[in-house]
This record gives structure tokens, C-alpha cells and sequence, in this order.
């Protein structure tokens, strides 16, 4: 989706790409074609490359049906359990199947997908790519118990754009990280899907600045599907586009094209299951991160499992975990590392009642690759921050089905920071045809919290700087409304590209 503007520096990705790739126990790649084309996206003189105009491009007619294939010879694990491809989508389970709705290996982007089997038993997964050319391309692989491996997808792929779908029969965490060029920072987040994979919804969206947005689509079914999108900017004047994707088709679109310099709240419908993924490009020095809070489906404010499939402590890479205990009693947390190769590290601690914490895991697995599974005596929030100060780094955990969701009236965020130039925001998007009452809790490292007070009108959205009311301070906070809501965090710095990231904690009991 987006041009590096310089050849990516690492001989430490290629070593590090070769250890990953040595760990994968079973490959295979099947190609089928030809498929349903999708409208290509025509390159841009800005080194962009993203359909213009103010609606999204209508994507271009081709063939319906795939060639048929024969799947590899069977592993162990797959000849006990079979494996499940894209018919078994269609009965979803939390943590066996995930979704990714942008990908990119061009123009000398690296894209990789890391698993991790949350099981005892090797696990069976079956990928599947969706190219921007309609070409559909599946990838067999087995993981051992308890173990990660990490894909260059370009190497599978090719040098094209596409979505990706992973269906696995145990318990795996699947996260995209990509890198690309020097002085071009992005942030990609998943859509928040209440209910299924028919609405999605986005908090954030902006054209201000240098800063560009784009949207991703997904088709995940076998007939076409029409998505209707809804933008309300801060003033409450909306636009709407509608776009029809072919079985499996992928569409992208950029939103400079169709409105201009302002801030705006994004909700996407289909009559299909469909993927949504926004990316925030900010070109120059200055850094952007951001994504959506933590909120609980069920009666507990968070989760007492959280997996985290990719990490590094590699030059020049940098990761933080931030947990936060969101209750009036104390709780004692347990990290455990997997490295590469089977090895494991351990660390404890305890939070106090309302209590955060940031874990900078080089002293415990320097200089190393890794995954890592966070449990605690009571439900906690945890999330992770990987950053880089070589080339842009940006990635997402990927859908997976979650528990039934009550309401989204209340969200959680474990890290925040106002200190130094870090400038962090918090947008929220009103999902009901009613006013909103929230309140805002920052929870800070100084032992004192901040509460703040905020009307929302109905289908409205409203951003809020966290510098103005928790300043110069590391932060946790919590969002709790009388309707549903959507909260995202934004954070603009300087120096390095990353993103943050909640582990996979809701579908795990």
C-alpha cells in the first residue's frame, strides 16, 4: 500500500528472517488460479499507491471460480485433526481463526505474520492470501506445541498487495508486523467489530497535515459483498460511498481524496463477513502510534490471559509491556518468554489496586526474538509497545471471534505518556442515536488519578488531549460511558516507528 523510499537496512532481517523461517516444521504452498480480479491500485507521483477519487474504484470484472489443487502430504498432526481452509470459516471459534485485511510485500516492504500455538499439541494452520490480482495462494504449515514461527510473506506472495485469512485446530495468536523506509511512520488498526464481521467502526481518521488515511477492505466470503461506509467529521456533516467486492476480493481507498484537511469518525456495514483496517501514514520525522482501548465482553474489567506472538529486543528494535490492574486489590503477574528454539524465561511481579507497570524485557531476553504469555491472580490489561529506530515499523494483531459483547460502554488503556514532546490523544466515537455521558480516569505514575467529564451527541465524536489534564506523567486510563462507545489513543513523537498493541486476551477464559 505504501512506498519505502529507501532500501530497508538489516542484515538484521535477513538473519532474523532465516532463524524464523528455520523453525517452521511443515510448508507448503498451493496456487490457485485464476480467481475474481480486483481493481489494481494505480500508482500515485506522492509514492503513495491507493485508488483515487472520492469514491472507492469499482473493481474490475474477472473469472468466478478457482482451479481446482491437491493439498501436500499430510503431517501427523494434520492426518489426527484435519486441517481447516477457508469452508471452515464459516464456523468460527476465538483464537482459531484470524483476519488481516492489509498486507504488502512491494516496493521492498517486508511483511510478516508471526503464529504462536497457545497449545500442548503441534498445531495445524492454513493460511490463506487474497492478492490485489485476484490470484488466492494457501500455505500449509505446522507449529510445535507451545511454540512460534515467523513468515516473510513476500517470499510466499510475491511482490504484490493482499489480504490474509489463518485457520488453525488449536489455540494460536497471529500478529502482521511490516517495515519500510526511514522518515515514514504508520499505525494500522483493526476496525472494532461489536458484533460479527459485518459492522465495523473507527474512532480516528484524519487528512490534516501531512498526515494521510487509508482503508482496507476484506471480502471474506464466496459471493459478493456491498459496504456501505459512513464518515462523520467533528462539526457532524457526513459523507457516504458504497463499494461492492467480488467473492474474496479486496479493496483500498484513500481518504485525502475525499475529505480534506479535517478529522473525522468512520463506520463501515456489509450485507457479507468483511475485514476493515485503517493505516495512518505521517510523513517526516514526527512518529504516530495508535489504535483502540481494551474493552471487556464479559462482567470482569479485564482478562487473566494475554499472548503477545511477536517481540524483540534486537537492534534496533525496542518493546515494552504495560500492565495495569484495574481493580481495588493488588494481583501478582507471571511473563513468560519463548524464545526461539524452545527456550523459555520467566518474570513476576505484583500490581497494587489501580496500579500500572512498564516491563522492558532486554534484561531478562537480550538481544533476542520472541513471544510472550502475561497471566495474573485477577483480571489485568496488558499491551505492548514495539518500536524501531532503523526503518518505520507498523503492524496489527489480527480479528478473531470473541466472546458475545454486552455492551461497549467501557474501555481500558494500560499505556500512556505525556511526557517530553509525546503529544497523546484520545478520540471517541458515539455508536447510539443518543447523546453519551462519559467519564475519563487517568490513572498516573505519580500514585494520584485525574477524572475528566464529557458529553458525546448522538453518532458524534470528540477528541480529547491527554496533555492538558495528566502532564509530563506515564498513564494509565479508563473510559466509562452510559452508551456505546468506541475509544481510540493517538501518539505523535519523535525519532521511531511502532505501533502498540493488546494481546489476545478476550477469547482465552
Amino acid at each position: 500500500m505504501l512506498v519505502a523510499r529507501s532500501r530497508l537496512t538489516p542484515l538484521a532481517f535477513a538473519g532474523r528472517v532465516a532463524r524464523r523461517l528455520a523453525a517452521l516444521t511443515t510448508v507448503a504452498i498451493l496456487l490457485f488460479g485464476p480467481a475474481p480480479l480486483v481493481g489494481a491500485e494505480p500508482n500515485r507521483a506522492a509514492g503513495v499507491e491507493m485508488p483515487t477519487g472520492g469514491a472507492p474504484l469499482p473493481p474490475t470484472e474477472g473469472a468466478t471460480k478457482s482451479a481446482e489443487g491437491e493439498p501436500p502430504t499430510e503431517t501427523p498432526a494434520r492426518r489426527q485433526r484435519g486441517v481447516q481452509g477457508e469452508a471452515a470459516v464459516s464456523e468460527e471459534q476465538p483464537l482459531r481463526a484470524w483476519h488481516f485485511a492489509e498486507g504488502n510485500s512491494r516496493h521492498e516492504f517486508q511483511t510478516f505474520f508471526s503464529v504462536l500455538n497457545l497449545s500442548d499439541r503441534p498445531a495445524s494452520v492454513t493460511a490463506n492470501y487474497h492478492r490485489e490480482d485476484g490470484i488466492r495462494m494457501v500455505q500449509w504449515l505446522g507449529v510445535e506445541p507451545r511454540s512460534r514461527v515467523s513468515l516473510d510473506v513476500g517470499e510466499i506472495v510475491g511482490q504484490h498487495a493482499f489480504g490474509a485469512s489463518f485457520a488453525a485446530d488449536e489455540d494460536v495468536v497471529v500478529e502482521r508486523s511490516t517495515t519500510w523506509g526511514p522518515d515514514q511512520h504508520a499505525e494500522t488498526t483493526l476496525g472494532f467489530a461489536p458484533n460479527g464481521k459485518r459492522a465495523w467502526h473507527f474512532a480516528e481518521g484524519t487528512t490534516r497535515g501531512r498526515v494521510t488515511t487509508f482503508f482496507v477492505t476484506q471480502n471474506l466470503s464466496d459471493v459478493p459483498a456491498t459496504v456501505r461506509a459512513t464518515f462523520t467529521r467533528d462539526d457532524g456533516s457526513r459523507e457516504q460511498r458504497s463499494v461492492t467486492l467480488p467473492p474474496r476480493g479486496r479493496e483500498a481507498f484513500r481518504m485525502n481524496d475525499l475529505l480534506r484537511n479535517t478529522a473525522f469518525a468512520a463506520s463501515f456495514t456489509a450485507d457479507q463477513d468483511v475485514v476493515v483496517e485503517r493505516t495512518i501514514l505521517n510523513e517526516g520525522p514526527v512518529g504516530v502510534l495508535g489504535g483502540f482501548g481494551y474493552a471487556p465482553t464479559g462482567p470482569e474489567a479485564g482478562a487473566r490471559a494475554w499472548d503477545f506472538a511477536e517481540g524483540s529486543t534486537r537492534q534496533p528494535y525496542a518493546t515494552y509491556f504495560i500492565v495495569f490492574n484495574p481493580n481495588p486489590e493488588p494481583t501478582d503477574v507471571r511473563l513468560l518468554f519463548r524464545l526461539d528454539g524452545g527456550v523459555t524465561r520467566k518474570h513476576r511481579l505484583s500490581l497494587p489496586p489501580f496500579g500500572r507497570l512498564a516491563i522492558d524485557p532486554r534484561e531478562i531476553v537480550p538481544a533476542a526474538d520472541f513471544a510472550t504469555s502475561i497471566v495474573a491472580d485477577r483480571p489485568i490489561v496488558a499491551e505492548r509497545s514495539y518500536s524501531s529506530s532503523g526503518d518505520g515499523l507498523f503492524g496489527a494483531l489480527g480479528y478473531t471471534p470473541t466472546a458475545d459483547r454486552r455492551n461497549s460502554r467501557t474501555w481500558y488503556f494500560a499505556d500512556g505518556n505525556t511526557g517530553g514532546q509525546t503529544e497523546t490523544f484520545f478520540v471517541l466515537a458515539n455508536l447510539s442515536d443518543r447523546s453519551a455521558e462519559v467519564r475519563a480516569s487517568f490513572f498516573a505514575d505519580d500514585g494520584k488519578s485525574r477524572d475528566h467529564a464529557m458529553t458525546i451527541p448522538a453518532g458524534g465524536r470528540l477528541s480529547i488531549r491527554a496533555n492538558d489534564l495528566v502532564s509530563e506523567r506515564a498513564f494509565a486510563s479508563r473510559f466509562l460511558a452510559d452508551r456505546d462507545i468506541a475509544v481510540e489513543r493517538t501518539v505523535y513523537f519523535g525519532g521511531r516507528g511502532g505501533f502498540t498493541s493488546f494481546g489476545a486476551g478476550a477469547g482465552r477464559p
